[in-house]
């Protein structure tokens, strides 16, 4: 992609989003693009972003899994504080088929760690030195399979970081996490996990512990994984919701205090499962378009009206879910690249606002800033 080419696009690719709650004042940002912005912009078939703070500097680096199926290198990517990306330092010495890089502390010492999961090979972890530095630390021989997604999370209440393997035709596992950086043997999951493709966590039945929301695809049914407490789960699968559903989210979409579901598809409309109440009972309310092909979803308040908006990833236009704070989103195109495989909402450029990392298979990926108008916050 030539400068000239990229340059125009900051000029053409703009969203301006207005509104907000009723009785509010309405809210009015820009999306950019910018070549400066733009990262391993060579051809690598991007699969997952992360962000955490990996250099201890107070803000926000890139964890970048590339690969998918082929060979190729992860990266740490660290933000200069403005959003560029100017230093960028690999995960290990191999290349490899990866789909997912979970940043938490694993470890204990206070930094972020770093833990890579592969597609038909096995999982492998890195510690942090506290400076970016990542060191490969081990790797789980008995994970290795056609995974998809994965999340680190505390599931047995003993304050280490867990971690979960969703993967497409072998049943999902859980390692627990050891707190010293390192991960004990895997336990399936209670059932065969035939097309799992994304996962998130979340306390979804209110109990005080951390719950699973697992997207599936190929026909099956994504489900609820229901903790006890201890890491042990019973399987509640979500009425409706046999198709190909890639991602999901777990977030307040409505403001009453309970996580909703959002199950996101790659040919049909998407689903919400709204919670009345403690329970999981709720049937679903479609939203969308049929044939966006999302393959990627964050969740966040990108219009800064107290609500959670959805940025869809997608094999074509990326897509901003602006949520009207009771749940109804309206549908507006974000200026990116296409064939987007992971987004991430955070603060790039520490001005208070939340922007967009896309991660993008086969073209450059991106870092898209948001800003006021006219540069007023008022």
């Amino acid at each position: 992609m030539s400068y000239s080419h990229s340059l125009a696009k900051v000029v053409a690719a703009i969203v301006l989003l207005t509104g907000g709650v009723a009785g509010a004042e309405d809210v009015l940002l820009e999306f950019r693009q910018h070549p400066f912005l733009e990262f391993d912009i060579e051809a690598n078939r991007s699969a997952d972003v992360s962000l955490a703070d990996m250099d201890g500097d107070g803000d926000l680096d890139v964890v970048l899994a590339n690969g998918r199926h082929w060979a190729q290198r992860d990266f740490v990517f660290l933000n200069s504080g403005s959003g560029k990306l100017l230093e960028a330092r690999p995960l290990g010495v191999a290349r490899s088929a990866s789909y997912t890089v979970q940043a938490g502390d694993i470890d204990g010492d206070g930094d972020v760690d770093a833990v890579v999961v592969r597609d038909m090979l096995p999982v492998q972890w890195f510690l942090n030195d506290g400076h970016g530095n990542m060191v490969l630390q081990g790797e789980l021989a008995e994970s290795a399979g056609p995974a998809r997604s994965a999340v680190l999370a505390d599931l047995d209440g003993d304050r280490a970081l867990d971690l979960v393997v969703v993967t497409r035709r072998t049943p999902d596992r859980f390692y627990r996490g050891d707190g010293r950086g390192g991960f004990q043997s895997g336990t399936d999951f209670p059932d065969e996990g035939f097309g799992s493709t994304g996962v998130v966590d979340g306390d979804v039945d209110g109990d005080g512990d951390v719950d699973l929301v697992i997207a599936r695809r190929d026909g099956a049914a994504s489900v609820v994984m229901v903790n006890d407490g201890t890491g042990a789960f019973r399987v509640h699968p979500l009425p409706e919701s046999e198709g190909d559903h890639r991602k999901a989210a777990l977030e307040d979409l409505n403001g009453d205090g309970r996580p909703d579901i959002v199950l996101a598809s790659t040919d049909g409309p998407h689903l919400l499962y709204l919670q009345e109440s403690a329970g999981l009972n709720a049937d679903p309310t479609v939203f969308g378009q049929a044939g966006e092909a999302v393959q990627a979803l964050a969740a966040g308040d990108l219009d800064q009206d107290g609500d959670i908006d959805l940025v869809a990833g997608a094999d074509g236009p990326n897509i901003l879910y602006r949520n009207d704070g009771a749940g109804k989103f309206s549908r507006q195109i974000i200026p990116s690249a296409s064939d987007t495989y992971g987004v991430a909402i955070g603060d790039m450029n520490s001005d208070g606002l939340p922007d967009i990392v896309f991660a993008n298979s086969g073209s450059a990926n991106e870092v898209v800033l948001s800003r006021p108008l006219n540069g007023n916050r008022d």
